[in-house]
């Protein structure tokens, strides 16, 4: 178990030994925040090794969502699955030499009864938690499902990115209120970075040609929604919700975001389309009633899938996508922002899932709109500026709780904390 032991960043003889659970977007917030700081040595154990020993003491139906399931075969099964993680913390001890584990979210389920153990052996488990986006929809249906189908967090503290997720999880009682801190979201302190280099002429704003980066969604982005293991196994992929979201979903505005795509590509041969998505873009593309995106169907147009976003925003002239933190980004990094808000999300109904981000984006209230304002954004490549409008300002703080560009030393000073009131004392040695 010790090999699954591995060097993640910024490996040094830092005061600071950390051991983290790799997982997107939280690894980018990792090496946002750990990266570049002499006084943390960051190692990784990868998270397969974690899932791959759990169904080994608990049944194959328990995820995030069900995990506060409490009949007492269950209950016994936890115990044992916590006593296997402290039996085997000092193997992995003797190679990770952690003074604290970090993952990225509280609730994960195969992390549970390791956070346990860890926390009885003296070290801190801390959940840099990455999943901020509540919408006013999202915020009682969030606090329910924590409350009711996650357990209370075993660890040490959590850091959430903004005061809305902080208070949501208070209320469904993650943790008590003072084991819970809001630092921001590291990851955009490089687009902050990047945006004041590129005013001053030390960072390349592109490469000059007009590109359009859009970051695709699914019908069911940021929309109540119960995502189950077991539900999977039958060929669905969310747990049955009552009718009145049930059936919410954002069908006809996502078909007509990437027909859109498709069309400026199509019609605009000097502009290049990229779509950015995660490993099932392809998969909600195709059930949409728009054309079926896919590389080589157009030469300007290109799917990139995973990976850090960071440098196709830097290099686009526009950013454009639906209900993501990926707006944030782009906002941060001084790019002209696109939002569709037509179809669905022109709905009342829909009005509480809406992520409203102000004055910081442009927002289109029809198709045609949409396109229009894409394709005179693409070919508009001013210079960022080095400091952002207060509106914009405002809206970075709400949502990622970094308006400043400094969340990624607010993070590392908290788990310092940690650390060193674990060790008794008030600094490292």
């Amino acid at each position: 178990m010790r090999t699954a032991v591995q060097e993640m960043c910024a490996p040094a003889s830092g005061a600071y030994r950390l051991l983290a659970l790799p997982k997107p977007g939280f690894t980018e917030d990792v090496i946002a925040t750990f990266g570049a700081d002499p006084r943390f040595d960051v190692r990784s154990l990868g998270r397969g090794v974690v899932k791959a020993v759990f169904p080994a003491f608990l049944p194959p139906h328990l995820d995030d969502n069900n995990y506060r399931a409490a009949s007492p075969e269950i209950g016994d099964a936890k115990l044992k699955l916590r006593a296997f993680w402290a039996a085997a913390w000092p193997t992995l001890q003797r190679k990770a030499r952690s003074d604290a584990v970090l993952t990225g979210n509280f609730g994960y389920y195969a992390e549970q009864e390791l956070a346990a153990a860890v926390e009885a052996h003296g070290v801190p488990f801390i959940a840099m938690h990455k999943e901020a986006l509540k919408t006013p929809g999202l915020e009682s249906f969030f606090a329910e499902l924590y409350s009711t189908r996650r357990q209370a967090f075993a660890g040490r503290r959590v850091l959430t990115y903004n005061q809305i997720e902080r208070s949501i999880q208070i209320r469904a009682g993650v943790a008590s209120a003072d084991r819970i801190s809001v630092c921001g979201m590291p990851r955009l302190d490089r687009s902050h970075q990047w945006r004041r280099a590129a005013a001053n002429g030390r960072a390349a704003a592109g490469d000059g040609r007009p590109r359009i980066l859009f970051f695709g969604f699914h019908p069911k982005t940021g929309l109540p929604a119960i995502p189950r293991k077991a539900a999977a196994l039958t060929g669905a992929r969310l747990e049955r919700l009552p009718p009145a979201i049930e059936g919410l979903a954002w069908a006809k505005l996502c078909s007509e975001c990437y027909r859109a795509m498709y069309e400026i590509a199509l019609r605009n041969p000097g502009i290049e389309v990229v779509i950015k998505g995660k490993g099932d873009l392809l998969k909600w593309a195709r059930v949409t009633d728009g054309p079926s995106i896919s590389d080589g169907q157009l030469p300007n147009l290109r799917v990139h899938i995973g990976g850090d976003p960071q440098d196709l925003i830097a290099a686009a002239t526009v950013v454009s996508g639906f209900n993501t933190t990926a707006l944030l980004e782009g906002v941060a990094s001084g790019k002209a922002v696109v939002v569709p808000r037509f179809a669905e999300a022109a709905e009342a109904t829909y009005a509480p899932y809406f992520l409203d981000l102000g004055d910081a984006v442009e927002v289109a209230t029809s198709a045609e709109q949409y396109v229009a304002m894409l394709v005179r954004r693409a070919f508009y490549s001013a210079r960022p500026q080095a400091e952002l409008a207060p509106p914009t300002i405002a809206i970075l703080q709400h949502w990622a709780g970094n308006a400043d560009g400094l969340a990624s030393r607010r993070v590392a000073n908290a788990v310092a904390a940690e650390i060193d009131a674990a060790r008794g004392r008030t600094g490292p040695a």
